[in-house]
């Protein structure tokens, strides 16, 4: 015996094998039977031979139930199966040696086990763990942290109404360690994956309540005024819209679309004036598709507060200034003739829609635009008649 604690002590292991099982053949001391079984389980597990570690384990405990080794051999053997990834044979192996776990433990081990394999990085192992430990421990003590893990894992797979189901059982227990990383997550597959605005929105707004890391409020905060931008829902994305130009952090884009939101909000209510303000700082802040949109509603709010000539002026600078954006270019042309319309001059009013019948590639702008026209030429055709008589 005393040659293979030598061995041990030195980590030699596969030497250590031989003089142990010759004490277990050939000793006829039996205190040093369980001993040495004891020790070729532990010789055969740091050789990562667990199948046969486990072996010398049980039979210790069978042939020597009340040794002192028999607890030792015991909780062996229960590393040994978390570290498998098998609790379930650990809790079936009790069962059968008359000593059944109870709830609270199986709850334990089976989070042990599903965690073993996550931090090890066995991620398929680790995963079917998880999903396990949540079908039979749906409300256990660990069900917070499989969800998110799950969420997290099939996140990486861009799995994503499984992540889904991860993340949300998570952020619907909101506050809670996972929760804000959770809600993010939710927030962003609704909004890049899904195109569920809507989702996406109420997420973003959850976020924006508990985020402690001002990064993640920040994206909050931009994520609501997409998604409100999306939606077109301009009265709701005035506070956070307004909060979003003054948080330190937030970037000339971010700005540029809280601006147009603002403006739009204003817009939708009336306030032309001070919607015209909000998109001339879209226009100072954006040089792109943003500006080309803004610089249109600037001269639709001229055209709605009756002031035609500014009107006329603003939609040339979409024309002018903006060409390479056919879609605000062809809606300020359309601006143009129901300007020239409201003046009665119908000869230019003519002419431009005409030109966007002729031109246009889009069918509804074609449709508008000859809807349009006939309404000028039947009012012009009135004009005519009264002024006959």
């Amino acid at each position: 015996m005393e040659i293979a604690n030598a061995y041990l002590a030195d980590e030699r292991f596969r030497e250590a094998i031989a003089p142990l099982n010759n004490v277990l053949k050939l000793s006829t001391n039996n205190s040093l039977k369980p001993q040495a079984q004891l020790k070729l389980g532990i010789a055969n597990y740091n050789l990562n031979n667990n199948r046969e570690a486990l072996a010398q384990y049980k039979n210790l405990l069978q042939t020597y139930p009340n040794s002192p080794e028999a607890e030792e051999a015991l909780d062996n053997i229960k590393s040994i199966y978390v570290e498998d990834g098998k609790p379930d044979e650990y809790a079936n192996y009790m069962r059968q040696m008359g000593r059944p776990l109870d709830v609270s433990t199986e709850d334990s081990l089976s989070w042990s086990a599903a965690l073993t394999q996550y931090q090890s990085g066995n991620t398929n192992a680790a995963l079917t763990a998880f999903n396990n430990y949540v079908q039979r421990f749906p409300d256990g003590a660990y069900s917070l942290d499989a969800n998110f893990y799950r969420g997290e894992i099939y996140f990486e797979k861009k799995d994503w109404p499984n992540s889904l189901s991860g993340y949300q059982p998570v952020a619907e227990k909101a506050p809670n360690r996972f929760a804000e990383k959770a809600i993010l997550q939710t927030a962003r597959i609704y909004f890049f994956e899904k195109k569920d605005y809507a989702q996406a929105e109420s997420y973003y707004a959850q976020l924006k309540q508990i985020a402690s890391a001002q990064e993640n409020k920040l994206e909050a905060m931009r994520g609501l005024l997409r998604c409100q931008y999306q939606l077109q829902k301009w009265s709701q994305a005035l506070e956070n819209a307004n909060e979003l130009v003054t948080l330190k952090g937030s970037s000339t884009d971010d700005k540029a679309l809280a601006n147009m939101a603002i403006a739009k909000a204003y817009q939708v209510n009336g306030q032309h004036d001070l919607a015209i303000a909000n998109f001339k700082s879209v226009v100072s802040l954006n040089k792109a598709a943003l500006a080309a949109e803004a610089r249109y509603e600037i001269a639709n709010s001229w055209f709605a507060l009756n002031k035609l000539s500014d009107a006329e002026k603003s939609a040339f600078e979409v024309i002018n200034k903006s060409g390479s954006y056919d879609f605000w270019v062809t809606k300020s042309y359309i601006l143009l003739g129901d300007i020239y319309f409201r003046q009665k001059d119908y000869f230019n009013a003519k002419a431009t829609y005409q030109s966007i019948v002729d031109n246009s590639i889009v069918p509804e702008f074609k449709k508008e635009a000859q809807e349009k026209l006939n309404r000028v030429i039947d009012e012009e055709g009135k004009n005519s008649k009264v002024g006959n008589n």
